[in-house]
């Protein structure tokens, strides 16, 4: 049907240089015209579930076959940056012993992994904006690709502490530039759907990717770890030089300049539509470091599950945010936008509730937290993809920058909130006490935020 519509419009003269040069804009405006249509843009019969893209006239570089392609490569390489951050925590004993590290010097190659990622993250949004989406994506996979390296052929403390700050400056890039070009390419609620599957990755990874690097670290070294990582990263980084769109044209892009980027930054934190929806997300994230850092001790030193049953644990709080992405969809189509949203801080407030009312209770077992936390991750997994839209959707001409102080900011919670717990958390035995109230505290004002906000989200 939209190869018929294309070629009327040839035959009737509709197309001429001016409409081809248009046909781009009219993608990304998202106007519901006959040229859209032709384009595949606008599906003809709406049960598709991806759409045939332009022809490579109207897009300034190739661009994959299908946007479910593009859906699917943006989500892999997502996941390579969160694979890199938390694929060794398990072997960091091991490397302490063979390298001959203290405990402050192996949690010190996390710590400036977190700050570079988050300082780098600050500059890779005006240069995705300056430069374009595929020189960013394949400059950071190089970086990270290098860092990576250095740390499985690491010797001694320099050299792993190098590549620890080289996978953080390369990882940056990449999660920005994906967000940016989800927003180039996708109508509104493909990008909430092709979001909810990068922030499920997001929130999935750190979760799954310790159970793999314990296994990789007793059966064959730390090093493994560090060399697995290497394999894939090369593999996607080949992928990503044939495959790799570029989704923002020349004459969008935008100057580099410190100190309008400084004031475009300034800017974003104050603006209402921008910082309003990400709240709620941002309190999330600072909680799921909450769980990171306490977890452990819990399920294992006070509950005293081994360390293989604690992994599995994970797999209740992985279903319960690809769960929270189906249901976020499934709200959308019934109740709208907003609704959708609430609904899912909604869960997140429940989940909450309950984990208090258990400890209030005395009633401490390892299915009295895991319950609360997989209800919380349900509404995790709903809100998220609703709040970054909502956010990013804030800067339409500057997403590339907005992309990236979103990717700080999330970051920088997820550091404060295990920053918080470890100052609650003086004592082991207080692990539980100390993760519920952050957590309880956490998911009120995740409540309380989502429903000030509701011009922001609709």
């Amino acid at each position: 049907m939209w190869r018929f519509v294309f070629t009327q419009q040839c035959i009737n003269g509709y197309i001429n240089n001016e409409w081809l040069n248009s046909l781009h804009q009219t993608r990304i405006q998202r106007h519901s015209t006959l040229e859209a249509v032709a384009t595949g843009y606008i599906p003809p019969n709406p049960g598709l579930k991806y759409f045939p893209l332009a022809p490579a006239t109207a897009m300034p570089e190739a661009m994959p076959k299908t946007l479910l392609a593009l859906s699917i490569y943006l989500i892999v390489i997502t996941a390579l940056v969160r694979l890199g951050s938390s694929l060794y925590l398990p072997a960091m004993p091991r490397m302490g012993i063979e390298l001959q590290l203290s405990s402050q010097q192996l949690a010190f190659t996390m710590t400036a992994y977190l700050a570079a990622f988050a300082g780098a993250s600050i500059l890779m949004g005006p240069l995705c904006d300056h430069w374009g989406r595929r020189v960013l994506i394949l400059g950071g996979i190089a970086i990270f690709f290098a860092g990576t390296l250095f740390c499985a052929v690491a010797q001694g403390y320099g050299l792993l502490l190098t590549g620890r700050l080289l996978q953080a400056v390369g990882g940056s890039a990449i999660p920005v530039a994906t967000r940016a070009m989800t927003r180039d390419a996708f109508h509104d609620h493909q990008i909430i759907g092709i979001l909810g599957w990068i922030g499920s990755i997001t929130g999935l990874i750190p979760l799954l990717a310790p159970v793999l690097g314990g296994l990789l670290t007793q059966g064959f070294g730390w090093r493994a770890n560090f060399y697995l990582l290497t394999a894939i990263t090369l593999a996607i980084g080949l992928y990503a030089c044939l495959q790799t769109p570029e989704t923002l044209p020349h004459d969008k892009r935008t100057p580099f300049k410190a100190a309008e980027t400084l004031r475009a930054y300034a800017s974003m934190l104050v603006t209402p539509k921008f910082l309003a929806p990400l709240t709620p997300v941002m309190l999330c994230f600072a909680i799921q470091g909450a769980y990171m850092v306490s977890s452990p001790i819990i399920f294992i030193k006070l509950l005293h599950l081994t360390p293989a049953l604690f992994g599995a644990t994970s797999l209740a709080l992985v279903g319960a945010i690809l769960g929270g992405r189906f249901v976020c969809m499934a709200l959308l189509k019934r109740w709208g936008v907003y609704p959708a949203y609430l609904g899912g801080s909604l869960l997140t407030f429940l989940g909450g509730a309950l984990l208090l009312g258990f400890l209030l209770g005395r009633q401490i077992s390892v299915l009295t937290i895991l319950a609360p936390s997989t209800l919380y991750c349900l509404g995790f997994g709903t809100l998220l993809p609703i709040g970054i839209k909502a956010g990013l959707s804030a800067f339409p001409k500057r997403v590339g920058t907005a992309s990236a102080l979103l990717g700080c900011l999330t970051l920088g919670a997820t550091a404060l909130g295990s920053a918080v717990l470890g100052v609650l958390m003086k004592h082991s035995e207080r692990a539980i006490e100390a993760f519920t109230l952050v957590t309880f505290v956490g998911v009120t004002f995740i409540l309380v935020s989502s429903w000030l906000c509701r011009r922001s989200v609709s």
